[in-house]
């Protein structure tokens, strides 16, 4: 690849974004504010994540047609996806392709357990990443600006570690995810990155981070979603102790608290969720070469560390307002 098929790819992908918020007007896919919503816009667009699945779509073609199986399965993921954007679908349905999905991704990496129990606790986990991912994606600049913190860092390690390194889907994704980022990191979002979105840009994700585990042989690079992770469960454990469904909108994520209560804006909030993680990815790259238990120790700190201030920060919020 050069520069200029990089400003090929770039306009390529600038004008599918600028056609789907065209199409989006015109047949009103736009997001209508709910008690998750961080905006009272009637106007901004929904799905604009779309853009992912059409970059996706672009590495199958340009490595004549490679990754089947995870191309197939990120087609699923968004297609149900884009219909729970469009009309709320039962989540039996959307989980259920959601396994679907995940099974054909393990299929693309080379893990497919032989044990059917191991099988069934990778397929539970790697949906529950999908929708963590999905519950995440709350307000403007958050879903963007993590998303090219943890796909650049996966570019970067890849780089460095393989001999002949396929840029392509990296290359690909960071592009779409600045285009998004133009459109969505803004005071008042063009779009959102919708239930599409997210869970595209999660796939993909949870895809390379399954290469570089198989790669590296060590589960170090599961700290790549550290701050995403602890706040997503640790919601979800607070959720399910107010007796709460986990499936239905609300505002109890630290970043909503930050930004409903606090009023911190939201922007602010977004990069500070993406340079924590930056920094956390920092010390996973120096810690590559480290022994085991090295590797254990300071993954148990860095998860210790982030449990404990979200414990703090949410209390003492709840406390004040």
């Amino acid at each position: 690849m050069n520069i200029t098929f990089y400003l090929f790819l770039t306009l390529i992908l600038l004008g599918a974004e600028l056609l789907y918020l065209r199409l989006a007007r015109h047949f009103s896919i736009i997001d209508v504010p709910n008690e998750r919503s961080s905006h009272t816009s009637l106007t901004t667009i929904r799905g604009g994540g779309i853009l992912f699945w059409v970059a996706a779509l672009g590495v199958f073609i340009y490595t004549d047609y490679g990754y089947s199986s995870f191309f197939l399965g990120l087609t699923l993921a968004a297609a149900i996806s884009f219909l729970d954007d469009l009309h709320s679908v039962p989540n039996r349905y959307r989980i259920g392709i959601q396994f679907i999905a995940v099974s054909l991704l393990l299929r693309e990496t080379g893990v497919f357990p032989n044990e059917n129990w191991m099988l069934l606790v990778a397929l539970v986990v790697g949906v529950g990443i999908l929708n963590a991912y999905n519950f995440m994606d709350g307000i403007n600049g958050i879903t963007a600006f993590y998303s090219l913190v943890t796909v650049g860092t996966i570019w970067y390690w890849q780089s460095q570690t393989a001999v002949e390194p396929d840029d392509s889907l990296f290359a690909f994704m960071t592009i779409a995810l600045l285009i998004f980022t133009y459109f969505n990191a803004r005071r008042q979002a063009v779009c959102f990155a919708g239930d599409v979105g997210s869970v595209s840009i999660a796939f993909v994700i949870l895809y390379a981070l399954l290469q570089l585990i198989n790669q590296q042989q060590t589960y170090l690079p599961v700290l790549l979603l550290a701050v995403y992770g602890v706040d997503s469960v640790l919601t979800i454990g607070h959720r399910l102790c107010l007796g709460e469904n986990i499936f239905r909108a609300h505002r109890l994520h630290l970043f909503q608290l930050l930004v409903h209560r606090l009023q911190w804006p939201h922007l602010w909030v977004s990069a500070l969720y993406a340079g924590v993680q930056l920094g956390i990815n920092g010390l996973v790259l120096l810690l590559v070469d480290s022994p085991l238990t090295t590797q254990l120790v300071a993954a148990v700190l860095v998860l210790s560390a982030l449990v404990i201030t979200y414990v703090l920060a949410k209390r003492q919020i709840m406390s004040r307002c």
